[in-house]
């Protein structure tokens, strides 16, 4: 697809002082003769024309003086001629400077392209950057000039310009065609189906079951009947190398506070194509907050991506490093935050500032502090992850766009390791150097008020963390940086924790409510903490969670509840089964958490059917929409699998049947409003006879008071198999709970136990 415009506005206003300059230009741009100097092969690379001997000539005017350049402007924009881009000197005695006339010229026409011509005497870039925005209208050319180097820039300048201009064009002939389109159509279902936009609607499950999607997708050549009846709808659908992409957005739709997500993906033609789709959507939930359906749309873009692909041509790098630079870390920025707006993963902003560049390049020389650049370039991109955006803004300045930041915790681990890896001494030229990096960084949220403003923030955090006494990173507010120095301290003290046994396990004993026999204990981790005292887990289980430190803990909490097992059996008076908490970090480490149950039970000579797994809904939802399959591999190894406040997330519950749970634990909240309200009671009890059907047991979670009846009349439970009757207890105390438990329970019951 040749996308250069057929015509091309090649108006050129050069802006200089120096009458012999104008003339090198006229030389440059206007030759009398067409020579093949290579130039035609390189706009065949840039724009995709075919190379031919003929050198386009550009129409030039000149002007002396930013004034006069001004006059000029205007008078083509009266006459709708206007110049597409100008050439503009940084010095022009006596007159405005270079940077005073961009400002003047943009201020009348914010389209004009523009190459800056400065030498490396003038203005700094922080001295540009603080006049004018490095933006893509703006190009910087070095003195001295290089013909090449004028007429590529003087070549792509133009094209963008028309390029530009058409897409306007094209877009406000685009938005007619619907605006009179639209008024012609008086039937919304006409609409629908006429309109390029698919809509379709989800079931609210986990497993996401197609129930509707508008009949215009026979534009793709799909039948919207096949589709809808297929359990395989988004593998016929979706390009299998975007597929984890959309599984990660369907993971943000399943959080109850989500109120929505967009992906771009490619989605298969009926024959065999491939289309890139902007997908947004977004949950619709019940008023206590259960997930009924997922409503969205899909929108063709696939002209767009082309457009970007081909523009990504004229992308400019860091010489350098091979690092984007100013401008396209600032349009990826911008697009990140427009996506994030739609719903995407949050993002955050690192500015990254090297401590004292300047004394080694003052005393080894530019070519050392060249090679220190490109380096420190290298460990930064061995740094982050596939998807974050790397650039060098100038100087000894670098920034990242970090995507897909669920917490600032994840920003603060980034910087650490950066932090750590920058620090480690180079050897280059043979110098020995020593260098550390202060970094500033600023996360996204919805209270942002737009992209500019989040390298801002980046840069005011990067400036506190030099006064701070650099070799640090910061985070634009104060509180996000007070709570991630907490959190981050909090997991290092976790760690010291599990080696230094001040992690301890209590146990809740549940109950058969009808025999009153004690059907397991279920392990609950607390932390001796030796300066805020005995923490709960609510206080540090969360933060582990975000910061991968789960997994070490899950490893500690499953060998001391198999070694007390293994205590108790030995006792005599072992429950009959251990229950332990399972997070979707723990199974998203796959193999890894089933080695570790193997390993375990080995080590204390137990057996896997010795212990039962919770986990909560909506753990299981995601796992169900990401085919893991450590769940199902595990219930083959003979572990029973519980679900922790079952009800409370979603209105199906169909996928419970492909996991074979043995267990499902109501909510005290969900058990207390049976007791308000008929609608209640009856939804508990269409999920107890669920569970009947299904051969699951029912344990209802929460101690009853000394007032309240262990079963709530209104909400009989009558397949219920157990009930919390104590907090969680000492294992002293929890093992005295089993002794009395064997001496009260009839010989019968001991059997059946």
């Amino acid at each position: 697809m040749n996308l250069l415009p057929a015509r091309v506005n090649r108006r050129v206003l050069i802006v200089d002082d120096s009458p012999a300059i104008h003339g090198d230009f006229a030389k440059i741009l206007c030759p009398a003769i067409a020579v093949d100097n290579g130039l035609g092969a390189t706009e065949n690379l840039l724009f995709g024309t075919p190379s031919t001997a003929q050198v386009p000539s550009f129409e030039l005017d000149s002007a002396f003086q930013g004034s006069e350049a001004l006059d000029k402007l205007e008078a083509a924009l009266a006459q709708n001629r206007p110049y597409a881009m100008a050439f503009i000197d940084m010095r022009m005695p006596p007159g405005w400077d270079g940077l005073e006339t961009i400002e003047r010229l943009w201020q009348v026409d914010p389209k004009l392209q523009v190459a800056l011509c400065t030498a490396y005497s003038d203005y700094s870039w922080e001295d540009i950057d603080q006049r004018l925005a490095l933006n893509d209208r703006l190009l910087i050319l070095k003195k001295p000039f290089d013909a090449i180097e004028i007429r590529q820039m003087a070549s792509a300048l133009t094209v963008k310009w028309q390029m530009t201009e058409d897409a306007e064009l094209k877009l406000s002939r685009l938005e007619q065609a619907v605006q009179e389109r639209t008024r012609e159509l008086s039937d919304a279902n006409m609409i629908v189906q006429n309109s390029p936009t698919i809509l379709y609607r989800l079931r609210g499950d986990p497993s996401f079951a197609l129930m509707y999607i508008s009949h215009n997708i026979t534009r793709y050549g799909h039948v919207a009947a096949d589709l809808v009846g297929s359990a395989s709808w988004a593998q016929t659908l979706i390009h299998p190398d975007d597929q984890a992409s959309v599984d990660a957005a369907m993971a943000r739709v399943l959080d109850r506070h989500a109120s929505g997500a967009s992906i771009e993906f490619r989605l298969r033609t009926g024959q065999g194509t491939w289309r890139w789709v902007e997908n947004r959507y977004i949950p619709v939930r019940d008023h206590d907050g259960r997930l009924l359906e997922v409503e969205g749309i899909i929108l063709d873009i696939t002209e767009r991506r082309l457009v970007e692909e081909k523009l990504a041509l004229l992308a400019r790098s860091d010489g350098l490093t091979g690092l984007a630079n100013r401008a396209t870390l600032i349009e990826r920025l911008h697009q990140a935050f427009a996506a994030a707006r739609r719903g995407a993963a949050p993002f955050a902003v690192f500015y990254l500032d090297l401590d004292h560049f300047k004394r080694i390049n003052d005393t080894l020389g530019h070519p050392v502090g060249d090679l220190l650049l490109q380096e420190v370039a290298r460990r930064i991109r061995t740094g982050v992850r596939e998807n974050d955006v790397v650039a060098r803004l100038g100087g000894d300045e670098f920034a990242i766009l970090q995507m897909d930041v669920s917490d600032p915790t994840r920003s603060a681990a980034m910087a650490a390791n950066l932090r750590d890896k920058l620090l480690t001494p180079y050897h280059l030229a043979g110098n020995a150097l020593h260098i550390s990096v202060s970094i500033g960084i600023s996360s996204y949220s919805a209270s942002s008020l737009d992209a500019d403003s989040l390298l801002s923030q980046a840069d005011m955090a990067l400036y506190r963390a030099k006064e701070m006494g650099r070799n640090q990173y910061h985070f634009h507010s104060e509180a996000i940086s007070l709570e991630v120095a907490e959190r981050m301290a909090l997991v290092g003290e976790l760690m010291t924790a599990l080696e230094g046994d001040e992690l301890q396990l209590h146990y809740a004993p549940e109950m058969d409510r009808h025999s009153g026999r004690i059907l397991g204990m279920e392990a609950q981790v607390q932390w001796q903490h030796p300066r805020l005292g005995l923490l709960p887990a609510s206080a540090f289980v969360p933060t582990a969670e975000r910061t991968g430190a789960i997994i070490p803990l899950g490893r500690w909490v499953l060998d001391r509840a198999c070694r007390q097992m293994q205590q108790w059996r030995d006792e005599g008076v072992a429950p009959p089964v251990m229950a332990i908490k399972l997070s979707l970090a723990q199974l998203k480490s796959g193999p890894e958490l089933i080695y570790d149950v193997l390993r375990t039970t080995a080590r204390w000579e137990l057996a896997p059917w010795d212990l039962r797994f919770d986990v909560t809904e909506a753990t299981l939802a995601q796992t169900k929409w990401t085919h893991n399959d450590v769940l199902p591999r595990l219930r083959e190894l003979g572990v029973t699998i519980a679900i922790d406040d079952f009800g409370t997330e979603y209105s199906s519950f169909d996928y419970l049947k492909t996991y074979r749970v043995n267990h499902l634990k109501l909510a005290q909240s969900f058990i207390d409003s049976a007791t308000q309200d008929a609608a209640g009671a009856n939804a508990l009890r269409a999920i107890v006879n669920f569970a009947r059907d299904l051969d699951i047991g029912i344990i209802a979670e929460g101690q009853p008071s000394a007032d309240q009846p262990v079963v709530p009349p209104v909400a009989p439970l009558p397949s219920a198999q157990g009930l919390y009757f104590s907090a969680a207890v000492s294992p002293e105390q929890a093992g005295r709970l089993l002794r009395d438990d064997r001496q009260l329970a009839p010989p019968a019951q001991e059997d059946e136990a």
